[in-house]
């Protein structure tokens, strides 16, 4: 058997053995940050449950933005095509005044799917303030890496937001 025939071999088993094993890797994630807030719930609710404070304090795609549904609570949304970021909307679901925002995140058409839920609660003349992310790559032998590394880069980014919101109370 000549070389080049050996050495591709080895590079196709080894191929095959990372496909494999990321057929075995969940593509599912979870990202959980908090921050306490100066200001109390009322004063914070707006920019969780209305569309366009939400676009303050948190990074979205920049181009093809639209804002669909009401302006705020269930229903509410943006969707985008966005050459950096893809198309994708994001929906509220769910709106419980001063207490939590619940939202979902589609982005090529369903291909990655995240659910998020913003949780406000009174804390001293402040509010603590939970933000957990859970999202699904679907059934991807090459996402199923990505997502051992997805709480982690996206908790950073929920923490850069969460930031900017803090900022913006003051």
């Amino acid at each position: 058997m000549k070389l080049g025939a050996k050495i591709f071999g080895a590079l196709s088993g080894i191929l095959l053995l990372y496909l494999l094993v990321g057929l075995i890797l969940p593509g599912t994630w979870e990202a959980e940050v908090e921050t306490t807030l100066s200001a109390p719930p009322e004063a914070v609710f707006p920019y969780l449950s209305q569309i366009d404070r939400w676009l303050e304090w948190n990074p979205m795609p920049e181009s093809g933005m639209e804002k669909v549904g009401p302006p705020s609570g269930a229903g509410a949304g943006l969707e985008w095509d966005d050459p950096q970021y893809g198309s994708g909307r994001m929906t509220i679901l769910e709106s419980q005044e001063n207490g939590k925002v619940v939202y979902r995140v589609e982005v090529e058409g369903g291909r990655l799917q995240i659910r998020g839920i913003l949780e406000l609660m009174p804390e001293g003349t402040g509010s603590r303030l939970r933000w957990t992310e859970q999202g699904d790559f679907g059934w991807n032998p090459l996402m199923g890496y990505a997502a051992r590394g997805m709480a982690g880069s996206q908790g950073e980014a929920m923490r850069a937001s969460l930031d900017s919101l803090a900022a913006r109370i003051r």
